[in-house]
């Protein structure tokens, strides 16, 4: 994060802190996973572990919502991660229901529709990208975008086309048949070591140097932060994007082959 948007977005984060610490639950509008992850270490540093909740419309959200929780609320939940989430849910429903509505985007069929037709046609209607959260490709001809109630009558006046296709927008609930949209493509290989740079080589099909030199300059991000050192240590499962080349779970490292490298095993996000 630049040094003038680290500042606001602490400030904001700053401002919910004592709202919440007045008795009130607080909240923030859909945060990237970097945000996310700094929020988290800002918060756990004001020694607010456990105050704070994540919610983006389903489970795997990539954009979520925080909420700050007073002490008369975290006090009553229980300790069990399932139960807690379940818990929340209950307590929060009417801030959840404001902050995050599933709106179902509908095309005619004329013509497949992709995560970036849908993306380009909500900023085309002035709306900030942060204003949204994730927006869930269905299938060919349909998605899935969570948004704020605030936005919601808006976009379902105002979003009649998708690319060159006519849409449909209207309210929903997502069920058992929900996807989050992502398609991968596994990939396998073998690595010296677990090192950054080994397994930046092996993502991206790189050389050593090459990968080496991506990674100093500040081109490689391992769970949504910058890292340029490149001998790193990465300990699956974890996310490693690289400029240019993509983003990739890394998933294991499955044993050892006769010559001692390490079986890697990823998905890239496609």
């Amino acid at each position: 994060m630049a040094t003038e948007a680290r500042d606001l977005f602490e400030a904001r984060l700053e401002d919910a802190i004592r709202k919440c610490t007045s008795g009130s639950v607080a909240q923030i509008p859909f945060l990237t996973m970097r945000e996310r992850r700094r929020a988290e270490r800002l918060l756990d540093a004001h020694g607010m572990r456990g105050s704070y909740w994540f919610w983006g419309g389903h489970c795997d959200a990539e954009r979520t919502c925080l909420f700050l929780l007073p002490d008369y609320l975290t006090a009553m939940l229980p300790e069990d991660d399932l139960e807690r989430s379940v818990m929340l849910k209950e307590y929060l429903a009417e801030e959840i229901t404001d902050a995050v509505m599933s709106l179902s985007i509908k095309g005619s069929g004329f013509r497949n529709l992709s995560h970036r037709d849908y993306l380009g046609a909500i900023l085309g209607l002035g709306i900030e990208r942060d204003a949204i959260g994730d927006i869930a490709v269905q299938d060919e001809h349909s998605a899935i975008l969570f948004c704020p109630r605030t936005l919601a009558g808006f976009l379902m006046g105002e979003l009649t086309k998708v690319g060159s296709d006519t849409v449909r927008c209207r309210e929903c609930v997502i069920d058992e048949t929900f996807t989050d949209g992502k398609k991968y493509r596994p990939i396998s290989d073998t690595v010296a070591s677990s090192r950054l740079d080994c397994v930046v080589a092996a993502l991206c099909n790189l050389s050593r140097e090459a990968a080496q030199s991506a990674v100093r300059s500040g081109l490689v991000e391992v769970d949504f932060e910058p890292e340029e050192r490149v001998d790193t240590v990465l300990e699956p499962p974890i996310t490693v994007s690289v400029r240019g080349h993509g983003r990739f779970i890394l998933r294991s490292f499955d044993g050892e082959t006769r010559k001692g490298r390490l079986r890697l095993r990823a998905d890239q996000l496609v």
